[in-house]
């Protein structure tokens, strides 16, 4: 009895031994989940705040930086908020990428623009219409943008004293932030035989310019060779163009040409960091239709050819067949992504950092006859014209022939920048 007694004992005590050990180990278990569901609520709500303070950034764009301003000939409006212009400018109002919305810079004054840094191109002003031989272009067959066609950084060169070069192109890409984009100008306006051409001049200078297709001054007709899609044979002339990239030299698409040693281009002469100051660039016809291009330094006194094409009009689409169709200038920055093979072929690509600047001026065209190849003084493209085939009256204010012994013409030679 008395071990019958004892067994009882013992199971009595392991029953009750084991039941508070479980109503421990549930009553901790209970105690940890009651503190996981607290640490989860903790959590979601802490996510919670933290995507809705993301949401809230992303909703209100930063505000500018302290002390940040805008530079010259920069919209003070351009990041979203408003930044005023660093010391010394002014917000300037006008229709700067004419295209009938009026908007404003940062500049020097209003009445008078701000400094290039080019020797060739003292201040700039409005490529303005009516005046300006340029207008911003439709489109673009080698580059392509979700933006379209810009022409937001071009601007025409002054003269210290406010004369303006009408003829002239300044393009400035630190005049934006937002560098991408598809810049290109012609002058549809002046659209000229180049059956009637003896010679093309004109100056080029820039700075900063590397890894970017830029292309200051060249010359094409449309169609663009439509039977046989060739560069070398569409009468494309690119007197100075970054191509391939980062090299500057003159192309006449003399890969494709099939003319062999008649047709020879793409020399390396220039650096796409510097032009190292003013050069310049005449483009000759001569009677048997030959072209030749040279380029000169130190005030045209050393120049060399750096392209040729035998018998280029008699070769090329628009001047062969009967044909004499009208050529163009243009001068872009294609800074996007290729709209055909050229991109490729020029070793292009987008530099949206790129600080480049370059300048056109003088561009004269002389004719191979007397008569002049605009022969309208009241036209705009009248200032194309080599000045040997103005009348006196009618020359370039610049040359200072207007203005002599007549106070009207002396008053017209003095126009400032607005």
């Amino acid at each position: 009895q008395a071990s019958g007694f004892d067994a009882h004992r013992r199971h009595s005590l392991i029953h009750h031994f084991v039941g508070a050990r479980r109503a421990a180990m549930l009553g901790m278990l209970r105690l940890a989940w009651q503190v996981a569901a607290q640490v989860l609520a903790w959590l979601q709500a802490s996510i919670a705040d933290g995507l809705w303070a993301a949401a809230a950034a992303a909703e209100v764009p930063a505000g500018p930086t302290a002390g940040a301003c805008s530079s010259g000939g920069v919209d003070p409006n351009a990041t979203g908020s408003h930044v005023a212009c660093c010391a010394g400018l002014q917000e300037c109002l006008g229709d700067w990428h004419r295209t009938g919305a009026l908007l404003y810079l940062c500049m020097a004054s209003c009445g008078q623009q701000l400094g290039t840094g080019l020797s060739s191109c003292a201040r700039a002003a409005p490529l303005e219409p009516g005046a300006s031989i340029w207008d911003v272009a439709s489109g673009s067959q080698s580059c392509s943008s979700d933006r379209g066609i810009r022409g937001d950084v071009g601007f025409a060169c002054a003269s210290e004293d406010g004369v303006v070069d009408q003829t002239s192109i300044f393009v400035d890409m630190t005049a934006t932030q937002d560098k991408v984009g598809c810049f290109v100008w012609q002058t549809d306006s002046c659209q000229y035989s180049m059956r009637s051409v003896r010679h093309i001049d004109f100056d080029v200078e820039w700075e900063d310019c590397p890894a970017l297709w830029m292309a200051p001054l060249w010359t094409f007709s449309d169609p663009w060779a439509p039977d046989t899609g060739r560069q070398g044979l569409s009468g494309e002339v690119d007197f100075v163009e970054q191509c391939p990239v980062p090299t500057v030299a003159t192309n006449l698409g003399c890969y494709n040409a099939g003319q062999g040693d008649g047709c020879w281009d793409a020399q390396h002469w220039g650096r796409s960091s510097s032009s190292e100051g003013l050069q310049h660039m005449t483009m000759t016809l001569d009677d048997e239709g030959n072209l030749q291009i040279d380029h000169c330094t130190g005030g045209k006194q050393r120049c060399t050819a750096v392209a040729k094409y035998a018998n280029y009009l008699n070769t090329v689409y628009p001047t062969t067949e009967g044909r004499d169709n009208v050529y163009k200038l243009v001068s872009d920055v294609f800074n996007d992504r290729g709209g055909d093979p050229g991109w490729e072929g020029c070793q292009a690509r987008k530099n949206p950092a790129t600080a480049c600047k370059y300048a056109v001026t003088n561009i004269r065209i002389t004719s191979n006859s007397e008569a002049p190849i605009f022969p309208d003084p009241a036209s705009k493209c009248f200032a194309l014209n080599a000045e040997a085939q103005r009348p006196p009256s009618a020359a370039s204010p610049a040359s200072g022939d207007a203005a002599d012994g007549d106070p009207l013409a002396a008053a017209a030679a003095t126009l400032l920048v607005v």
